[in-house]
């Protein structure tokens, strides 16, 4: 393989743009072409890129010699056919959150990138590349807060719905034939993701859920809208501990992101990273002031997934825990919609 990652985008909406940009600055990835099933988007893109190979039907961007990879940045209910297709043509796949449209979908895409040796990256986890997440995880790795046994992250959006609120154009997110649901698989992934990642990658075991949609204000739509609004999932993991995700695209309350982290010597809070412990037999908060890299985490990201698949490593951002949020995901849906405890092997 050659010194640079020679890597295609397929699909150049608004996020496949980002993709785009953050390779500008990556400097062991070089693009090489574009897919999108909109010739006008190809079009734009193109110029604005400077991009020469463009393909209306990704398959000829995947049947290029000097193609290594591919960022899959389409709605999610093409991300499984895409990701499988791109592990048959020998592609290393860099794929787009949320992973796919089911667990289902999502296991049938790891197993078909082992199948053909390539590398598997999940855009989910991308904040894995944050200081305050690295820093937590370095804390409970170290032992410093003792065994954990609690997580719980909140991440709320006073008015934050794409297709209503936000992004306008892109109304495919409210409609769960090509979203896969609401606001827990569009942002709730990644807070799961972080969870996996500080605690070493524990397997899912079970959720019980609820789930919500009916907040006020809503515009008169010609659109499916039956997605929700807001998700509490209560997971439990094997031999680990319980984790609360709590996610609102709307709600009547402030936009909030806070992550919790109780442990049996002390415990952490992320969103500003503090320590709660003691130290000479006072109970003491420790605050600490972290970068924001705001911004950056996609050239990050690229970096890594670009590292991964020219030294044959395994990327920060493996597939496999993509498949584990994709569980936590699938089960929380199921269990809202049976009104009980949902088991992964239910699935």
């Amino acid at each position: 393989m050659s010194k640079a990652l020679r890597i295609g985008v397929v699909g150049v909406g608004t996020i496949g743009k980002e993709h785009l940009r953050a390779l500008g600055s990556v400097r062991n990835a070089e693009l090489v072409g574009i897919s999108d099933v909109s010739k006008e988007a190809l079009k734009e893109v193109s110029k604005e890129f400077k991009v020469k190979n463009c393909y209306e039907d990704y398959h000829e961007l995947l049947a290029l010699d000097k193609l290594d990879a591919v960022s899959v940045c389409t709605p999610p209910f093409n991300h499984a056919v895409i990701t499988c297709d791109a592990a048959a043509a020998g592609k290393h796949v860099l794929c787009e959150k949320p992973m796919a449209m089911s667990a289902k979908e999502a296991g049938k895409m790891v197993q078909a990138c082992k199948k053909a040796n390539v590398k598997l990256g999940i855009c989910s986890a991308r904040s894995r590349f944050d200081p305050e997440v690295e820093t937590s995880r370095r804390y409970i790795a170290d032992g410093k807060l003792g065994k954990v046994y609690y997580a719980r992250v909140s991440s709320y959006r006073r008015r934050g719905r794409p297709g209503i609120d936000i992004l306008v154009q892109s109304k495919w997110f409210i409609n769960s034939a090509k979203a896969g649901g609401g606001a827990l698989i569009d942002i709730g992934c990644y807070d799961i993701d972080v969870i996996l990642y500080l605690l070493g990658s524990p397997q899912p075991e079970a959720v019980s859920a609820m789930t919500f949609r009916g907040i006020e204000d809503l515009p008169k739509l010609d659109v499916t809208f039956d997605v929700e609004e807001h998700s509490s999932s209560l997971v439990r993991f094997k031999d680990g501990p319980i984790a609360l995700f709590e996610t609102a695209w709307a709600a009547n309350y402030d936009d909030t992101h806070e992550a919790i982290i109780l442990g049996t010597k002390s415990g952490l809070r992320m969103h500003p990273f503090t320590y709660y412990t003691k130290m000479e037999e006072q109970q003491v908060a420790i605050k600490m002031e972290l970068p924001e890299l705001w911004g950056v985490n996609m050239r990050l990201l690229l970096t890594d997934f670009a590292t991964a698949c020219l030294e044959d490593k395994t990327p920060k951002t493996p597939g496999e825990d993509g498949l584990k949020v994709m569980q936590v995901i699938n089960a929380t849906y199921e269990s809202a919609k049976l009104g009980r405890e949902v088991k992964i092997s239910e699935l």
